[in-house]
């Protein structure tokens, strides 16, 4: 969920003054189209903090992260544990019951689409293979996340005038590449699990699961 730096235990009315303050600083008619993406991340942090389920849900999601030593999306101090961050879409041909079935599944997440408030958060598995030294030696396991916003020329129609839009193929959204890094501690135990809310990231339907191993060599 975008930041709106709010006190965890603000009150409903001064989470409802706050959003007022702040959607009319960052509205497009006050602050120009550009403030366009601003307004929605407002928005939708509004629409969460204001929903006492969707802000129970949030809060714990925010506490899960706070109490877990091994897993986190700050960068810390130690070095990468691998070169090659993995992406858990790395291997499409592995996924069931499809690859465009979920990539259609995880792509509502993002601007103009949405997610159904009763759809549940699915698991996304990641299975990474570690050498012996590196689950000896421990670090940051960088992992790709993509997310998609709208795209700033066509704003979300794939259209550029009558023509189709070359800054986003015409699909409406540009996609970028987030990095999450897990904390691996030295001397990590073969079949480590880690679970991590992707709410922050905007994804609200799937979770990430991370599977450890430990390789021969």
């Amino acid at each position: 969920m975008p930041k709106a730096h709010i006190p965890r235990d603000e009150s409903a009315a001064g989470i409802h003054s706050a959003y007022r303050d702040l959607a009319k600083r960052h509205h497009p008619d006050v602050a120009g189209p550009s403030s366009a993406g601003r307004f929605r991340e407002i928005t939708e942090a509004y629409k969460v903090l204001s929903d006492p389920v969707q802000r129970r849900r949030h809060d714990a999601d925010l506490a899960n992260l706070e109490r877990a030593p091994s897993a986190d999306i700050l960068h810390w101090p130690t070095g990468p544990i691998t070169a090659q961050p993995p992406s858990f879409f790395g291997r499409p041909e592995s996924i069931r019951p499809s690859f465009d079935a979920l990539f259609e599944r995880y792509v509502r997440n993002f601007p103009g689409i949405g997610v159904p408030k009763a759809e549940r958060a699915e698991r996304l598995n990641l299975e990474v293979v570690l050498t012996p030294e590196e689950a000896s030696r421990g670090g940051v396991l960088p992992v790709t996340v993509p997310v998609f916003h709208e795209c700033p020329v066509c704003r979300g129609t794939g259209e550029d005038w009558f023509f189709p839009c070359l800054e986003c193929h015409a699909q409406g959204l540009i996609e970028r590449q987030e990095v999450i890094r897990i904390r691996i501690p030295p001397g990590i135990s073969p079949s480590t699990v880690f679970e991590l809310p992707l709410r922050g990231l905007g994804i609200h339907n799937f979770y990430l699961r991370v599977r450890v191993s430990i390789g021969s060599h």
